[in-house]
């Protein structure tokens, strides 16, 4: 029987198998390329060269089909002191392949659920055997062509029919003795699935019978009973259905879950990606909720390693764990949204919380009251705004307080945050000194990079041909993206004195505070 013929075979047992084939040669290696062999948990075929290199392939064709790794090229060095400890001086690069037996259900009883199961299950590419003891439901004529159908014993019949793990039985005889003994031979058989449609009492009945016939509590917990999921309708098409969904989801491993997350139900828009802004999107995102930032087309985004505002001059980000991305338009941040990805929108005035029905808006913008940014209470069902510049019951529903102190972070559902006092925060001693600002107008260039430690007097960049220079020393942990044009004063960056004890790809403690308190306000509002 050749390689492949016996490959045929393990599928139609529904027995999964690994394939090894030898893709490239370099070298002295015992076997030549496009030599195959097969592996299945417990049986070899065919070789790819035997000793060790043969050995550390099965270990890897095992792992895969257990799921511990992934398909994929192994590659395995056939000399001193390579990973397979051989002399034969060559190299060879081995593609494991996972190749999945033959679906296969069989059904317990011929009644009105398994006239609909069975056509549905084929459709789906599932080999169908219908078993029953009474010979006008085993009548091959209530069945599609392809269907095989067995008039016998239940128990005996499923007990002469292989199984694997890509074996799923589902039971529906006329009793509780019949289902005992077709539920028996699937557990004894080792079928990956197994499935009882029964009422409570009755399944507690066959599943006592069988404890006290010697079948441990722990296998018997391998069969689903209720059987199907919960989807709702009512006859045997429907519970055919609820049947089939529940088999696919157990041979692919799936969790049953809707495919996406994403409800924009939930939606959230911040306006603004800056530092701040960002560990309140972190925040959100994690609790759950779709979340989508707006900014300004080129936004001076400072601490630009934590800030998903940045996605828009690098196209994407990634914040602890969390990805940014620049999207084109709306159904481009939907796609994102989908992929539990934070799309990022140029969009200043956020008009997408209304194209989107949102039901929070966010203005985490920062203007420390300088300027109106034009957010209202009814652009969304909830409205938060951070900072000073706001009024919670008038323009928004909550304020979080943005200034350090005991109240940072706090939620206000009437009145206002503190008045910006123009100081930046204070880092052993220093405030204003730690601050990069542009010398004149013109174009920002940088010289250092976020994480670069600088003495006092390094130049950090220029603004057109004039330097900025560090007053302090210390490590640079934002710098505003360079081209920009900036105008005398901007804010181009910032130097910690903390030194290298400082992450900056680590999200402020202060904007993980903001966060907790903006999600407050988002869970007490809805």
């Amino acid at each position: 029987m050749s390689l492949f013929e016996q490959l045929d075979e393990l599928a139609a047992q529904g027995k999964p198998a690994a394939l090894l084939t030898i893709v490239r040669k370099d070298g002295s290696a015992p076997r030549d390329v496009g030599d195959k062999m097969i592996v299945t948990a417990d049986e070899e075929y065919g070789t790819i060269g035997g000793g060790t290199v043969e050995h550390l392939a099965v270990q890897d064709a095992r792992a895969v089909l257990s799921g511990a790794d992934d398909p994929g090229v192994r590659t395995y060095e056939l000399e001193r002191g390579g990973n397979t400890g051989m002399v034969c001086g060559g190299e060879m690069d081995v593609f494991i392949d996972h190749v999945r037996g033959q679906a296969q259900l069989y059904i317990a009883g011929g009644g009105h659920i398994s006239v609909e199961l069975a056509p549905l299950a084929e459709r789906l590419g599932y080999a169908v055997t219908v078993v029953d003891d009474r010979e006008a439901y085993a009548d091959p004529t209530q069945f599609p062509d392809e269907t095989d159908v067995i008039h016998g014993e239940y128990g005996e019949a499923l007990g002469d029919l292989p199984m694997g793990t890509e074996t799923a039985v589902a039971v529906a005889t006329r009793s509780g003795t019949f289902d005992q003994a077709a539920v028996a031979a699937a557990l004894d058989g080792e079928a990956g699935y197994v499935g009882l449609v029964a009422s409570e009492t009755k399944a507690d009945h066959v599943l006592d019978s069988l404890a006290e016939s010697g079948y441990a509590r722990r296998d018997l917990s391998r069969v689903q009973t209720p059987v199907g999921l919960d989807l709702g309708g009512s006859g045997p098409a429907a519970v055919a259905l609820s049947i089939l969904a529940e088999v696919t989801m157990d041979r692919h491993d799936a969790t049953g879950a809707r495919a996406t997350r994403l409800n924009l139900d939930d939606l959230v828009v911040v306006r603004g990606g800056g530092d701040l802004g960002s560990g309140v999107v972190y925040r959100l995102q994690q609790a759950g909720f779709p979340v989508i930032v707006t900014e300004v087309d080129q936004p001076t985004v400072v601490r630009r390693a934590v800030a998903f505002g940045a996605a828009l001059y690098e196209d994407e980000v990634e914040v602890e764990g969390v990805t940014g991305r620049a999207a084109a338009d709306i159904d481009e941040a939907l796609e994102l949204l989908a992929d539990d990805v934070v799309p990022v929108l140029v969009d200043p005035e956020a008009t997408v919380a209304d194209d989107l029905n949102a039901a929070v808006l966010v203005d985490a913008i920062m203007a420390k009251g300088a300027f109106d940014t034009g957010t209202c209470r009814e652009v969304a069902d909830v409205v938060v705004g951070m900072g000073p510049g706001f009024e919670a019951g008038e323009d928004v529903d909550a304020v979080v307080e943005t200034d350090r102190g005991h109240e940072l972070g706090r939620v206000f559902y009437e009145g206002t945050a503190s008045e910006y006092d123009g100081e930046p925060g204070e880092r052993r001693g220093y405030t204003h000194e730690r601050v990069l600002r542009a010398p004149t107008d013109g174009e920002w260039t940088p010289t250092v990079a976020i994480g670069d430690s600088v003495t006092a007097g390094d130049v950090v960049g220029t603004v057109g041909d004039r330097p900025v220079e560090t007053e302090i020393d210390g490590l640079v942990r934002g710098l505003v993206h360079g081209g920009l044009g900036v105008s005398e004063g901007t804010k181009l960056g910032d130097v910690d004195p903390r030194g290298e004890s400082v992450d900056p790809t680590k999200i402020s403690d202060k904007a993980l505070c903001l966060g907790g308190g903006v999600l407050e306000a988002v869970l007490r509002l809805r």
